[in-house]
């Protein structure tokens, strides 16, 4: 067991332009299962029925006092890259949320000396926040590459791949 670590490749206030690098990173990617998992969270009646309504089937944990109430976390997955994307379009409109694509695997870099990665390869989108966990609001959206403890290597050379770069520190991923 250990934990990823995530490298911001991208940091921008259009959602549109994050997806686009995401898909693009996602095409060097091989695939066990294209599923895509997406977590928000609400907190009154109003965002809960446009969450509700971008994603239908999304489960919903209650953060509320004793376990009922508002808030509320939502926790959904997409099939496709573009059910993913609209959901999260919706989601971001309405509070902080995040993307995350895993089940999939970073191509090996002989040149680097990196095998494939499997583990601890992963894609996110975290939505109004700086931090894979969305703690803290900000007005960008964030594009990082999840990948082995150490393989900085690896996320500055996927990311040239699509034509971007490292944008700032890892930090301690899932």
């Amino acid at each position: 067991m250990g934990n990823t670590r995530a490298w911001p490749v991208l940091r921008t206030t259009n959602l549109g332009e994050a997806l686009s690098l995401a898909e693009r990173l996602l095409s060097v990617a091989s695939w066990r299962d294209p599923t895509s998992f997406l977590h928000a969270s609400a907190s009154s009646d109003d965002d809960l029925l446009r969450l509700t309504a971008a994603l239908p089937g999304a489960e919903i944990e209650s953060r509320g006092k004793g376990g009922v109430g508002l808030p509320v976390s939502f926790l959904g997955y997409a099939r496709t890259f573009a059910e993913a994307g609209e959901a999260l379009r919706t989601w971001a409109d309405v509070t902080q949320c995040y993307l995350l694509w895993s089940d999939m695997k970073w191509p090996a870099v002989p040149e680097l000396g990196l095998g494939e990665e499997y583990k601890y390869a992963e894609l996110e989108i975290a939505c109004h926040g700086s931090d894979i966990h969305c703690f803290d609001w900000a007005a960008e959206h964030t594009v990082f590459v999840h990948s082995r403890p150490g393989d900085d290597d690896r996320a500055a050379w996927l990311a040239a791949q699509v034509g971007a770069g490292v944008v700032g520190p890892p930090e301690f991923g899932w």
